[in-house]
C-alpha cells in the first residue's frame, strides 16, 4: 500500500500539460483574488487617539503591536479610526486579556477607554464562517453548529456555552445580545476547551462571525 507522501512523489508534475482555459481563467481569477486581499491588507491601519473625538497624541499602525508600551500608547487609546481590515485591542501585552473588535469606522469615544495593551489586525479568510459551541467544558455535552450571527436565547443555548471550536472564519462571542457586552475573539481553527481562565463560561448570549468587506 502506497503512503500518502509516496502517491504525492509519484503524481505528474502540473508544468507538464498546459492548464485549459478554464483552469488558467480560474486560476488567474484566484490569483487577483489574492492579489487584491494582499493589497487591501497593505491599506488597513488602526490610528489611536489619547484623547476622545480623534484629539491629543496620535499613532498610526498597519501591523500587530504586541506592546504598546514600547510605542507610548499603553493603556491610554480613547478615541481610534480603523481603515480596511478589522481590529483586535487586547486590555494586556502579547494579544491577551480582555477584547474588543474594531471593525472599519470611527469610534469617537471608547467604552473601554484607556485600557489596551496591544493591537492586532485581522488578515484571516472571513468566508465561510462555521462554529461549534458546547454547553460544558472540553467539548461535552449539548453543541450546536451556527454560520451567522445568532443570538443565543432564539435558540434556549444562552449563558450555557463553556467551550468551542472554529470551523471557519473569525467569531466573536458577547456577554449579552444584540452585540452588547464583554467580547471573546476566536480565529480559525481555534478550539477553546474551557471558558474558565477567561472568565467567560455560561456568560455567552450573542454569537457572529466578522463578514468580508462585499
Amino acid at each position: 500500500m502506497q503512503t500518502s507522501s509516496s502517491r504525492q512523489l509519484c503524481a505528474p508534475s502540473q508544468s507538464v500539460f498546459p492548464a485549459e482555459p478554464q483552469e488558467a481563467a480560474s486560476e488567474t481569477l484566484a490569483f487577483s483574488s489574492l492579489s487584491l486581499l494582499q493589497s487591501s491588507f497593505r491599506m488597513s491601519k488602526i490610528i489611536v487617539f489619547s484623547k476622545e473625538a480623534f484629539e491629543g497624541r496620535t499613532a498610526e499602525f498597519k501591523n500587530d503591536v504586541c506592546n504598546l508600551e514600547e510605542k507610548g500608547f499603553d493603556k491610554v487609546i480613547v478615541s481610534l479610526k480603523v481603515i480596511g481590515a478589522p481590529w483586535v485591542a487586547y486590555y494586556d501585552k502579547n494579544f491577551t486579556g480582555k477584547q474588543h473588535v474594531f471593525e472599519e469606522g470611527e469610534y469617537a469615544t471608547l467604552d473601554d477607554k484607556g485600557r489596551f495593551s496591544s493591537l492586532k489586525i485581522i488578515t484571516d479568510d472571513l468566508d465561510n464562517p462555521e462554529i461549534q459551541l458546547f454547553e460544558h467544558i472540553d467539548y461535552q455535552g449539548r453543541s450546536v453548529t451556527l454560520r451567522k450571527e445568532t443570538n443565543l436565547h432564539d435558540i434556549a443555548f444562552s449563558d450555557t456555552a463553556s467551550s468551542h471550536k472554529v470551523k471557519g472564519g473569525v467569531w466573536v462571542l458577547y456577554k449579552h445580545i444584540n452585540r452588547q457586552g464583554a467580547q471573546l475573539v476566536s480565529f480559525p481553527g481555534e478550539e477553546v476547551p474551557s471558558y474558565l481562565p477567561l472568565s467567560f463560561n455560561d456568560v455567552a448570549s450573542c454569537v457572529r462571525p466578522l463578514l468580508p468587506k462585499p
